[in-house]
């Protein structure tokens, strides 16, 4: 989608080669180094600039609907931009006519052949066949990609998870006052200088995926934070 002053227009576009998800997971075929923490930072926090323009652009109250790691596409500056918004309301077809323009059913993501990888993106409250997202569960789902960025972890409770969800994972980390090392990407660790950030970069991906929507923060909240971030 692409957005002009007032409106949002479908456009056509080309395959991109890489995404976010593919720095991470790309298999044999990514032999780029791993990224650095000033790198991720950036990705962050435009990642959070486009979703907070997605939420914020009309009086409408949009919703993504459909937040993950391979929605995120990256230039060769590895510049971010937030792919697939509207996606969802045009494959759902004649139902999402039903429908107010902001909200998304669970319907077309779980539906989807990718179900499985999407699930961990899903705040708990959309996890429920036919439930309106709202901009609270866009927000969860910012938090998963945040900790993939941070971790360089799949979402989902795989075996490399201990078999938690990678919230989970996290949050327990945290909860039990564990070292850092054991849930951040070792290529992280040796940029010392950059903890604190990585700290502060945590605790906005928990406040993310708070269980209670009501706590989490607006994705303006969380774009000021992850800012602040950087002159820390």
């Amino acid at each position: 989608m692409v957005f002009t002053s007032n409106q949002v227009c479908p456009i056509e576009v080309y395959e991109w080669d890489r995404t976010l998800f593919w720095f991470y997971q790309g298999g044999p075929s990514n032999t780029l180094p791993p990224l650095s923490w000033a790198a991720r930072l950036k990705i962050a926090q435009g990642a959070a600039r486009g979703l907070m323009h997605i939420h914020e652009c009309s009086p409408r109250k949009y919703v993504h609907g459909n937040i993950k790691s391979s929605k995120i596409l990256l230039d060769d500056h590895l510049q971010p931009y937030v792919s697939g918004f509207g996606l969802t309301r045009l494959v759902s077809g004649a139902s999402s006519k039903k429908q107010n323009s902001h909200q998304v059913s669970t319907n077309s993501v779980l539906g989807s052949k990718a179900s499985a990888n999407s699930i961990a993106y899903l705040a708990p409250e959309a996890r429920v066949s036919g439930t309106r997202f709202t901009q609270k569960c866009d927000v969860y789902s910012f938090g998963i990609v945040l900790m993939e960025v941070l971790t360089a972890r799949l979402p989902d409770a795989g075996p490399e998870n201990d078999g938690k969800g990678l919230e989970s994972l996290v949050r327990k980390v945290f909860r039990d006052e564990r070292p850092l090392s054991e849930i951040i990407d070792p290529a992280l660790l040796h940029e010392v200088y950059a903890k604190k950030q990585v700290l502060s970069a945590f605790h906005v991906a928990l406040n993310c995926t708070e269980l209670d929507p009501e706590l989490r923060p607006r994705m303006r909240t969380v774009s000021e934070s992850l800012d602040r971030i950087k002159s820390q």
